[in-house]
């Protein structure tokens, strides 16, 4: 389903994409140890995300175009709240951390998994949670970059920059959050000075 988000989204098919989004939140509420990870964030970027293009490239009124600007920056909040408290819980967990804490929701005795390997899943889901603890910043700073778009549009560029400034944070190679920081502070996109300056490479790499 969010590969047909995708596909959904390129096809500029925007409105087509809230019932699919409604679906997967339905999926990640009801499977135990989904509803309360970092999945759901996934849905609600992505919610904002097709708000947000519908209010730039389909809604010509501004009525409604700000309408869909405030949805978009309801679901990017709720995206951003979910993605920083997972963070602030989980960054520090080891592989045994994650395997103590996913374990209960697969027990071999549940029906979900009769027939089927609980280890091979089980270890599947904790390399997935592995992953995650690298990958959800970079999804953070997306989020954030998002919502320095909906700000933008909204004419609350202190905030706009503020969002671009904590995106780029958290991920320095963000070039959408890049550029359009530069475009806030009047140079061109491509110029990458001074975002160099402000957030230079860090010594180690």
């Amino acid at each position: 389903m969010l590969k047909q988000y995708d596909q959904l989204m390129a096809g500029k098919k925007y409105r087509e994409v809230f019932p699919l989004l409604d679906s997967i939140e339905a999926v990640f509420s009801n499977v135990p140890g989904y509803g309360n990870s970092f999945e759901p964030g996934l849905v609600y970027n992505n919610r904002g995300s097709a708000f947000l293009s519908l209010a730039l490239y389909e809604v010509k009124d501004s009525t409604e175009k700000k309408q869909l600007l405030n949805f978009a920056m309801k679901n990017l909040d709720t995206c951003i709240l979910i993605y920083q408290r997972w963070i602030d819980k989980f960054s520090g967990y080891s592989r045994q951390d994650w395997l103590a804490e996913t374990s209960p929701g697969f027990s071999p005795d549940d029906q979900a998994f009769q027939g089927k390997n609980t280890d091979e899943i089980l270890n599947k889901r904790v390399d997935d949670l592995m992953l995650a603890q690298m990958e959800t910043p970079r999804r953070l700073s997306v989020a954030y970059t998002n919502l320095g778009i909906v700000q933008r549009h909204k004419y609350m560029l202190n905030d706009a920059m503020e969002s671009y400034i904590k995106a780029i944070r958290l991920w320095k190679d963000n070039f959408t959050a890049r550029n359009n920081f530069n475009v806030l502070m009047g140079v061109d996109p491509e110029d990458r000075s001074i975002v160099d300056k402000l957030f230079p490479p860090e010594k180690n790499k």
